[in-house]
């Protein structure tokens, strides 16, 4: 089998906006405001909304944490923003789901997240797409976190999705 290509995204802020309004717009308000000061997001989703409220998680490079962080104070009480959450020197890794040795997206991410556990590597968030696994970890530990990826997604792995 061929390398998995790994793609990494080093030095990331992330952002947690808590309590957002379930309302519609909330979070176009809060990109549109990062929009224009050209604050480009290279990771987000959308945490489980209750009824009323929700939280929004998104990444920035790190070069870009002051101007992300006045745009988020600026806009906060319009939006409802309850409470914000910073966490600084993270990174992202993301590989092909065709690369891989699985045939599931939840197979892979299984496997994915038992190699890494297994060298105690913390994992602070893991999404896929159809053919896409992105991997949220520490900055300091993405070196590592590439190597064991690329070591037990290219071999046969001892669990097989069921």
């Amino acid at each position: 089998m061929n390398e998995i290509l790994m793609t990494r995204r080093r030095k990331i802020t992330r952002f947690t906006c808590h309590g957002v309004p379930a309302k519609p717009g909330m979070a176009g308000a809060l990109f549109t405001a990062l929009g224009e000061k050209r604050i480009n997001i290279v990771h987000m989703f959308n945490t489980e909304h209750g009824s009323d409220e929700g939280d929004i998680t998104f990444s920035v490079a790190e070069g870009c944490f002051e101007k992300a962080s006045g745009v988020i104070n600026k806009v906060k009480d319009e939006i409802g923003i309850d409470k914000i959450t910073v966490e600084h020197d993270l990174a992202i890794l993301s590989f092909d789901l065709e690369e891989t040795v699985c045939d599931t997206v939840i197979g892979t991410m299984t496997l994915a997240l038992s190699a890494l556990a297994k060298e105690h590597v913390d994992v602070k968030h893991i999404a896929a797409s159809r053919n896409r696994v992105f991997v949220v970890l520490t900055d300091e530990e993405a070196d590592t976190a590439s190597y064991i990826l690329s070591r037990v997604l290219k071999e046969d792995p001892i669990i097989h999705p069921i």
